[in-house]
């Protein structure tokens, strides 16, 4: 951030460089001979040259802005070979006054040599800011974009989860009032997440348990549920929502009246990250209805935040079985 403010000032980017023109030149002059010269006349000779340069390089930047930019070559060919003639004249005056006489050829060669310095340093500065407004309206484009894909998330479990507690009402009413007060603390913790870049996978694991609880008050008595949990490191950052996904699609496609229905959901941690795996059973003859948000949002999402091989996700799927395994490179 400050180097992209720093750049774009244009003041503060000629100011660093004269300056650091002028040092360099002033030691380069007191110390180019056996013994060093008096700061005095090595200072006077640092500030004549940089003036000269100075002023060549301005003039010729104007020369650029003013005729080359504007394809008159001829002009700018014509001004420039003056510039470098009238500085380089003015160099033979000025240097043998300061006790350093230099040859008429010697200072075309330096003349030329700095304005081809000094019209490069404009282009650069150019490139550089360009480049930093480029990565700045990536990143906010980036943003934009999860905070859009978190939103969906946001609306897909509300969805979803507003379906399963109406067929909760019809079947079980009694039980509604804990499953509002589950659903009022998953929301909440939705509310603060979309707020972070991050979580700790402690946290995240936490509400995956505590969605688990909300869903099983609706399902039947022949649906087995296993959640194991083996964190080591649960302090370790994660970004936040993106296991839910699979872990609802459990309940969507496990859901069933006839037959055993299981549902087995791992998240284990280990030196190679983090690794979600969920397996469940596909009851006969059910259909679930695809919404079309779930999965593709979560592979945008991951391909943002654990872009390349920082994550891996495999689907299995079969008429009878739906299995989906996400690693992550924490």
């Amino acid at each position: 951030m400050i180097l992209s403010i720093f750049w774009r000032r244009r003041g503060m980017r000629y100011l660093v460089v004269w300056s650091g023109l002028l040092s360099f030149l002033f030691l380069v002059m007191r110390y180019q001979g056996v013994s060093p010269l008096p700061i005095e006349r090595a200072l006077k000779l640092a500030a004549a040259i940089t003036s000269l340069f100075v002023g060549s390089g301005y003039v010729h930047n104007w020369l650029l802005r003013h005729f080359f930019e504007h394809r008159r070559y001829g002009i700018y060919g014509l001004l420039t070979v003056s510039l470098i003639l009238t500085a380089a004249s003015l160099s033979c005056y000025v240097f043998p006054l300061l006790g350093s006489p230099t040859s008429f050829w010697q200072s075309i060669s330096n003349i030329t040599f700095i304005l081809i310095i000094s019209a490069a340093v404009p282009y650069f500065s150019r490139g550089i800011v360009a480049q930093f407004q480029i990565q700045e309206l990536r990143a906010r484009q980036l943003e934009t974009e999860l905070s859009l894909l978190k939103a969906q998330v946001n609306q897909h479990f509300l969805f979803n989860t507003l379906n399963n507690l109406y067929g909760l009402s019809l079947a079980a009413p009694d039980q509604m009032p804990e499953a509002l007060l589950q659903l009022a603390g998953l929301m909440r913790y939705q509310l603060d997440s979309s707020r972070q870049s991050v979580v700790t996978v402690g946290t995240e694991a936490e509400y995956l348990a505590n969605y688990i609880g909300l869903e099983k008050l609706r399902l039947h008595h022949n649906t087995q549920v296993e959640f194991l949990a083996d964190l080591p490191h649960p302090e370790q950052p994660v970004a936040p929502l993106l296991l839910l996904p699979l872990v609802e699609n459990c309940f969507k496609h496990a859901v069933g009246s006839g037959g055993p229905n299981t549902i087995r959901i791992s998240l284990c941690q280990t030196d190679a990250g983090l690794t979600l795996r969920t397996d469940n059973s596909i009851p006969p003859h059910f259909h679930p209805t695809p919404s079309g948000l779930g999965l593709p949002n979560l592979r945008a999402r991951l391909a943002q935040l654990y872009p390349g091989g920082r994550h891996q996700f495999a689907v299995e799927a079969t008429a009878t079985h739906y299995a989906a395994t996400l690693q992550l490179m924490l």
